[in-house]
């Protein structure tokens, strides 16, 4: 029986569907790889260089606090109605991270506590807001019984966590071992 002239087009289409049914597989999953992965991921690069941004505002300011500080008796109550939220900070300062201050800030789309820490000539900047619908970095970093989130962008280290409903970051030109020292006394635990 002479072989049918439609076998070597049966077996060219069979040669193809099983890579074109892989190729049609990856393609799909693309789409679900980018949002589940990758939006996320630039939603926490986004706050971490919006942190970088804010301090960075707050070092070119002509006058960066609104309440000079007289220890955290005076700093924190100055917050009093200029927030959605009383900032809870256990940490006023001491001879090696001074307290310098406060102002009201923006993290995206919310105000937040912003307090000013020194080290040397360093400033480093601590931010607190609600922390309800925003994409936190991943916590990759050990810190006491926590983990909490550390980057370096642009010359500076953030240090980002939460606790409940509010969200922490730090930001300075500080080393990495320096400002987890000042983590570790804001965020005890």
């Amino acid at each position: 029986v002479p072989p049918s002239p439609r076998a070597p087009r049966r077996r060219w289409v069979r040669a193809l569907a099983a890579p074109a049914l892989v190729a049609a597989a990856l393609l799909a999953a693309i789409p679900a790889y980018y949002e589940r992965v990758v939006l996320p991921r630039r939603a926490a690069d986004a706050l971490a260089l919006e942190v970088v941004g804010d301090h960075l505002r707050l070092l070119a300011a002509t006058h960066p606090l609104g309440v000079e500080s007289g220890g955290m008796h005076q700093v924190k109550p100055w917050f009093a109605g200029r927030l959605d939220f009383a900032p809870p900070v256990a940490f006023a300062g001491d001879d090696e991270f001074p307290l310098v201050g406060g102002d009201v800030a923006y993290v995206l789309d919310r105000k937040a506590a912003q307090l000013v820490f020194k080290r040397r000539l360093h400033t480093v900047s601590l931010l607190i807001f609600l922390g309800d619908g925003v994409a936190l970095p991943a916590a990759d970093e050990p810190l006491g019984t926590r983990r909490v989130a550390v980057r370096s962008l642009r010359g500076f280290q953030t240090v980002i966590w939460r606790d409940g409903e509010l969200a922490y970051a730090l930001a300075s030109d500080l080393n990495r071992a320096e400002l987890l020292q000042l983590a570790a006394r804001l965020a005890p635990r």
